[in-house]
């Protein structure tokens, strides 16, 4: 059975890379195929700073895969800079949208489709039937996301609706990854509490400092109050780690009780207490190069346009930092809360019948 599902797995990501690779009639712009490229001149460019840097003019022929020009063979001219910030430079064999004679990008969605059945495959390998299921969660919480976009653009509070989403996130991770279990029941309900503890900590916080020495000037681009919309990423940004350290101290409980259900809570408290501090360290690493490593582009761009490190750290990196701060202190009241929760709810007979 394993055997005929791995080949199923295989046979359909061929044939959507076979379609990906030929779905040119779904796009409306016209589409060029990169036949030749030929360098034609080089310049160079200086910033505010005197930078210089090297600017190449290229000629780009190809054929037109789509529309009613289809078959007809093209030239363009491109130029980029060396450093690609915002121009791309283009290879043969390339699929580049075109309009008016003038390149409008690159077609990416091969790329990203390799990806993706690499995700899946390496899931399905690893993981077996709930890595299957751990990918379906994955596409559902997409949807999810989705539908938060859609509802915040139509004018419901950002805040509310984060909070419901995260509930329902958290509601169909468990049960699909983890299965429709008491595990996932505890889990999820020490993953709520957790949520509205933090959220009820940062929005206190917010009452009680107003944002005093947060630096929003990175989110000036906003026509909304930057803070609500600070308090969302907040509580995104935690979401996966908290869920991650309920399921394993929920599950670190139940196996305990399991085993010996005349252990004191005392003992219980204590085993999952060094459980706890194996995996804080690493969940905060995780939290600490997510956040930072998320700026490092724009860090480098800065630097290479005249900002101190000083100056971008304090200027750009105070979110960031926020961000990373809140983060960790969430996943340390998932870890309380997880052992509380799941001790009450373990410690009953009913529950673990």
């Amino acid at each position: 059975m394993k055997k005929f599902i791995y080949i199923f797995i295989i046979i359909i990501s061929l044939i959507s890379i076979i379609f990906v690779n030929n779905n040119y009639f779904l796009y409306k712009s016209e589409i060029m195929d990169v036949t030749s490229i030929k360098d034609i001149n080089f310049d160079y460019d200086y910033n505010d700073l005197g930078i210089k840097e090297k600017i190449y003019y290229q000629k780009i022929c190809g054929n037109i895969l789509n529309g009613k020009n289809k078959g007809k063979k093209v030239c363009l001219k491109h130029q980029y800079a060396k450093s690609q910030v915002i121009d791309d430079k283009y290879h043969i064999h390339d699929k580049l949208f075109i309009n008016d004679n003038s390149i409008e990008g690159l077609k990416r969605d091969s790329f990203f489709l390799y990806l993706i059945i690499i995700s899946f495959v390496s899931m399905i390998f690893v993981a077996g039937r709930r890595g299957f299921f751990s990918f379906v969660s994955l596409i559902i919480n997409i949807l999810l996301f989705y539908f938060f976009l859609f509802c915040y653009s139509h004018g419901f509070n950002p805040i509310i609706l984060c909070l419901l989403v995260s509930f329902l996130f958290t509601i169909i991770s468990l049960f699909i990854s983890v299965g429709f279990n008491k595990k996932a029941f505890v889990s999820i309900i020490s993953v709520i509490v957790c949520l509205l503890l933090l959220f009820t900590l940062i929005e206190g916080l917010a009452l009680i400092t107003k944002f005093k020495g947060i630096n929003f000037n990175i989110l000036s681009y906003l026509t909304v109050p930057a803070e609500e919309i600070f308090i969302v990423s907040l509580i995104f940004g935690g979401l996966g780690a908290i869920m991650d350290v309920a399921i394993t101290i929920s599950s670190s409980v139940f196996e305990l009780i399991q085993l010996n259900k005349k252990i004191t809570n005392n003992a219980i408290i204590k085993s999952c207490k060094e459980i706890g501090t194996d995996i804080l360290p690493t969940m905060i690493n995780v939290l600490f190069f997510t956040y930072f490593a998320s700026e490092l582009p724009l860090f480098v761009l800065a630097i290479r346009n005249g900002f101190s490190i000083y100056n971008y750290i304090s200027t750009y990196y105070s979110l960031e930092v926020m961000r990373f701060l809140c983060g960790s202190i969430g996943l340390c009241l998932s870890i309380v809360i997880s052992i509380f929760v799941s001790i009450k709810l373990y410690r009953r007979g009913d529950f673990l019948e």
